[in-house]
């Protein structure tokens, strides 16, 4: 008997994923139009406290990458992984950790897809987040 456990992510309100595609979720004013993500109450462009939580496009565009070695404190998961900028057509850039181990496998301008993937298994549950995927530019 294969044993599931319960996924959850890392950190609620950050992005959708049970039942449906992953979306990122970014609060966006209600006045001025300005996304801020992760969520906020207050936007930072009018001060006033009229954010709303909205998903977003889950394709951007690749805008900048690094590889990363060593593993910030707290970090979890595993080492050495890239972490990039994505830009949504939504106009919002945000970064976030890709599927890729590697920067040879990376360059600006490619789409990406949100997806949600393992970020680190702990007390019997696997801890789940959202990272960027290359869409595949299909096969010959």
């Amino acid at each position: 008997m294969v044993y599931v456990k319960e996924k959850v992510p890392v950190k609620e309100g950050l992005f959708k994923w049970q039942d449906e595609e992953a979306k990122l979720i970014v609060a966006k004013c209600t006045k001025c139009g300005e996304m801020v993500f992760p969520q906020q109450s207050f936007c930072p462009e009018c001060c006033l406290e009229t954010m709303e939580p909205v998903t977003i496009n889950s394709i951007g565009k690749l805008k900048c990458f690094t590889r990363i070695t060593a593993p910030p404190p707290g970090y979890k998961g595993s080492v050495p992984y890239t972490a990039g900028i994505v830009e949504f057509p939504e106009g919002i850039r945000i970064l976030g950790i890709t599927t890729e181990k590697e920067v040879v496998n990376l360059e600006p301008g490619m789409e990406m897809e949100v997806i949600v993937d393992t970020a680190f298994i702990e007390d019997e549950k696997e801890y789940v987040m959202f990272k960027y995927k290359p869409v595949s530019q299909g096969e010959d």
